[in-house]
């Protein structure tokens, strides 16, 4: 029994671990070059690292067809959520829909969707290159501007009024956002604000089409006009109606979108009315470690819980909620050369700190990005007290200092 996970560079890593627990044979497609280099620890994970291009369709398939016992094709990043969708239609007995993997991609044909189902109600519009702009009649400022195809943050602004954002579109023009080898179209969606705390909802479509809910994730963004997650807090033991409401929204939207099967990411926001706006939805395992929050918090393996689904394997342990765990990333300030850190010392000896990881080393440049390029690491954190998770956190972000 094999998978194929195309650029496990993300979130993707986790079908690693998971598929070597359960004794599936992995192989990775990766074009193994620059941020896509495939590292010692997951060659020694994988079956076998085929390096390939993976933005070639064909190739592709062609070289699954050559390995003839593979029975899913995921996505290991969010740029390949389109290609592992439409290759597993060519191939595989489970896959999502490609034409639902083009849809949430697009974070415009996204916004439209919802807004011609009801489940959303804020105005937006589509800018291209070479066309006017032209803003839906009674559009309210502040906005969000943003590519409607990249990730992790990048290039997504907020903008106070109409000359802002076209100051802000002509500079994302110019700048050609990239990640990873993946390069923007130039379309970009601009919506109004949603005003509200920020979550996201994570777990499973199962080919049945039930859902698993495996995590109501609570979102810490640096300031604005930029909106870098810099943690992440699962477990919390939120009011029973609230929960209930996200989650219903979140059934909602799923269906809407017509996710068949599979992982989803879905970000959201909570009006101070209660009232649940989603922002986008990756059909895809969750990044920034949040698989292994869920872990820690719940013992409850999502990307065991894809692979299963994927495989028609059994895979049903209980969600525990007994834990509280986090994420809090570093961020960078306005540094541009990295020295090191302080106020760290005891905090990573504390019995919560589970592990961290620095990016950086002494005298490194720094990016200027306001994306999650300009986290320096992070500390990952585990406690039954969420009073606990909550201090460390605040601790980190306000005492941690750069160098």
């Amino acid at each position: 029994m094999t998978v194929v996970v195309i650029e496990p560079i993300s979130s993707g890593v986790t079908y690693l671990n998971a598929a070597q627990e359960l004794g599936i044979d992995l192989y990775v497609f990766s074009t193994d070059e620059g941020e896509c280099s495939i590292d010692g620890t997951m060659r020694q994970k994988a079956k076998e690292i085929i390096k390939i291009d993976t933005s070639d369709f064909h190739s592709q398939l062609s070289k699954i067809n050559e390995l003839k016992t593979v029975r899913a094709i995921l996505p290991g990043v969010e740029y390949a959520v389109p290609m592992a969708a439409q290759l597993g239609n060519s191939f595989a007995k489970n896959s999502l829909e490609y034409t639902t993997a083009q849809t949430v991609r697009n974070k415009f044909k996204f916004r439209d969707k919802l807004t011609k189902s009801g489940l959303s109600d804020i105005k937006y519009a589509l800018i291209s290159q070479g066309k006017e702009i032209r803003l839906p009649q009674g559009f309210k400022f502040p906005a969000v501007v943003k590519p409607v195809d990249m990730a992790g943050s990048m290039s997504v602004k907020k903008v106070s009024d109409l000359d802002e954002l076209l100051r802000t579109v002509e500079a994302i023009w110019k700048s050609k956002p990239n990640d990873i080898g993946f390069y923007a179209s130039g379309d970009l969606i601009v919506e109004e604000y949603i005003v509200g705390k920020e979550y996201s909802v994570e777990g499973i479509v199962h080919t049945d089409g039930k859902i698993t809910f495996a995590s109501l994730t609570e979102k810490l963004l640096g300031p604005e006009p930029y909106f870098v997650e810099i943690g992440h807090i699962v477990g919390n033991q939120y009011e029973g109606q609230f929960s209930e409401h996200v989650f219903d929204y979140a059934a909602k939207v799923i269906q809407t979108l017509e996710l068949n099967i599979g992982p989803f990411h879905l970000e959201l926001r909570v009006t101070p009315q209660g009232k649940a706006i989603a922002i986008e939805l990756a059909a895809r395992l969750p990044g920034d470690n949040i698989v292994e929050l869920i872990k820690l918090a719940t013992n409850f393996d999502l990307a065991q819980a894809v692979l299963s689904e994927y495989l028609d394997l059994p895979y049903s342990p209980s969600i525990e909620k007994n834990m509280v765990s986090a994420i809090a990333f570093i961020p960078q300030g306005n540094h541009r050369l990295f020295k090191g850190f302080s106020g760290l010392e005891q905090l990573l000896e504390a019995p919560e700190c589970v592990h961290h990881h620095f990016y950086y080393e002494a005298d490194d440049e720094l990016a200027c990005n306001h994306d999650w390029t300009s986290r320096l690491g992070y500390i990952i954190l585990r406690s039954e007290s969420e009073d606990k998770i909550r201090s460390l956190v605040t601790h980190i972000h306000e005492q941690v200092k750069v160098i």
